[in-house]
């Protein structure tokens, strides 16, 4: 015997799928602005011109040179709460893309948190994470 969905239940649900579960969604990645390469290879970030990593659950990204692509990920506030993440799935070398709070590789199905720690297999190791520094003004990846 099946039950009728109410009105309101589905109301209720169907807000709840528009705006999110949890409050700690993050926004979809946006490309990263204010990018400066210097001569001894590293990146300097100018923070101003990426409001996205305002707040915690931001994610810029950045495209390389060599073909692969960078996430910064604010996992916390204040200068130590960005992290940089190589965006290839330890598994295989795809490319993750973001999924909500997660990065989801679209070849295995391998799932990491927007921090890069395993959350699914087949991957066993957290993505790879970038030596970076910050000041309130400039995040220096490298």
């Amino acid at each position: 015997m099946e039950k009728e969905i109410g009105r309101r239940a589905l109301l209720c649900g169907a807000i709840a799928l528009a705006v999110g579960v949890s409050p700690s969604i993050a926004e979809a990645a946006v490309p990263a602005a204010g990018v400066a390469q210097r001569k001894d290879g590293k990146l300097d970030i100018d923070l101003s011109k990426n409001p996205a990593l305002k707040k915690v659950g931001g994610v810029i990204t950045i495209d390389l040179s060599n073909g692969s692509s960078v996430a910064v990920v604010r996992t916390a506030l204040g200068v130590k709460g960005l992290t940089v993440l190589n965006l290839s799935c330890t598994h295989n070398g795809v490319t993750v893309m973001q999924n909500g709070n997660q990065w989801l590789c679209p070849a295995h199905g391998s799932q990491f948190t927007l921090a890069g720690k395993v959350s699914q297999g087949p991957a066993r190791t957290a993505l790879f994470k970038y030596p970076s520094t910050a000041t309130l003004k400039t995040l220096t990846i490298g």
